[in-house]
């Protein structure tokens, strides 16, 4: 593992539905420096062991993790997953280097990963239960059928976004990126003090309470934190973030007309477009009246990112941006 590790969500058809796990991995092997080498071996987060006759060099994956690699310096010769060329995740992706092999989720162009002569599928997994299919498959079939041509490492989305982070770090290592120099050190130091910042807000708004939430045209989503790996983050720097007191594995899940359930100075609002947008939110006369938006303490929540030192530097830089400015309203 990376000596220099800090100590320290969720697919667009699975986000509802999926359960609550956290998932481990480790690298037997990192892949040798060179083409001359014996094998290469890495075990994803599900333990499943890939070994190919040497260090895999054109990759697909699905968008989240595609951008997340390049920005760790691989960048894949294949992308699938929900229309990733309006993906913001992929906004700056070099689309010239790379080729769509599937635009709708669950669709992936097999003839044409084949003919790219792709050696590595990556993509992410959010368990349970354990044999769910990872991300931008539409179920096992697929996915096993695929896996039979070219083999999948899958990384786990449910646990804290650091440890997201460090896995990826881990496969492109394996794949012969410098993860210590150049961009990706510059992004590593750049993400230390966006976290430090981010903990020196906090602590002057630790007064505050903030949701995170969601939702659909009848329901209203409040997020369960531990089942997010980015809120487990900003949680642990500092911000006061309040759970969702459910069972129930992501959300607590409400009427729109109990809008107020969990009384909050400040909201998170998912900015994924699956669900329904903020201004569609706003219409609705119990979450307008909210204290949080007569006061306009709404930040965007960007959901699921990808798991590089330079989305979440992002991240917390945005959310750092927004919470200076709030005040306690409830």
């Amino acid at each position: 593992m990376n000596a220099d590790r800090l100590e320290w969500a969720l697919t667009r058809r699975q986000v509802l539905g999926a359960g609550v796990a956290a998932g481990a991995g480790f690298v037997l092997g990192c892949g040798s420096a060179s083409k001359d080498a014996t094998a290469w071996t890495f075990v994803d987060d599900r333990k499943h062991t890939v070994t190919l006759p040497m260090r895999p060099t054109r990759i697909a994956a699905y968008s989240t993790a595609a951008a997340a690699l390049h920005q760790w310096g691989v960048t894949p010769v294949a992308v699938f997953g929900d229309d990733p060329l309006e993906d913001p995740a992929l906004a700056g992706f070099p689309w010239g280097k790379s080729n769509l092999i599937g635009s709708v989720y669950g669709e992936i162009d097999t003839a044409k990963l084949l003919a790219l002569k792709a050696e590595l599928i990556v993509s992410r997994w959010f368990p349970p239960p354990a044999d769910a299919p990872l991300f931008g498959f539409k179920d096992l079939a697929q996915q096993k059928r695929i896996a039979s041509r070219v083999p999948i490492v899958g990384f786990d989305g449910h646990v804290i976004a650091t440890k997201q982070i460090d896995r990826f770090g881990d496969l492109a290592r394996a794949l012969g990126s410098d993860t210590m120099a150049g961009a990706v050190g510059r992004a590593r130091a750049a993400f230390r003090t966006a976290a430090a910042n981010l903990s020196a807000i906090a602590r002057r708004k630790a007064n505050l309470r903030i949701i995170a939430a969601s939702g659909d045209q009848n329901t209203m989503y409040v997020a369960k934190l531990a089942d997010f790996g980015d809120l487990s983050l900003y949680r642990q720097r500092g911000v006061p973030l309040v759970s969702a007191q459910t069972s129930d594995a992501y959300w607590d899940r409400f009427s729109w007309e109990r809008a107020a359930k969990y009384p909050a100075d400040g909201i998170l609002y998912d900015t994924r477009r699956l669900f329904l947008p903020l201004r569609g939110a706003k219409a609705i006369p119990a979450f307008a009246a909210l204290p949080a938006v007569r006061a306009n303490q709404i930040a965007g929540w960007q959901v699921d990112s990808p798991p590089s030192y330079q989305a979440y530097t992002d991240a917390m830089n945005d959310l750092a941006k927004a919470i200076a400015g709030w005040r306690r309203v409830t």
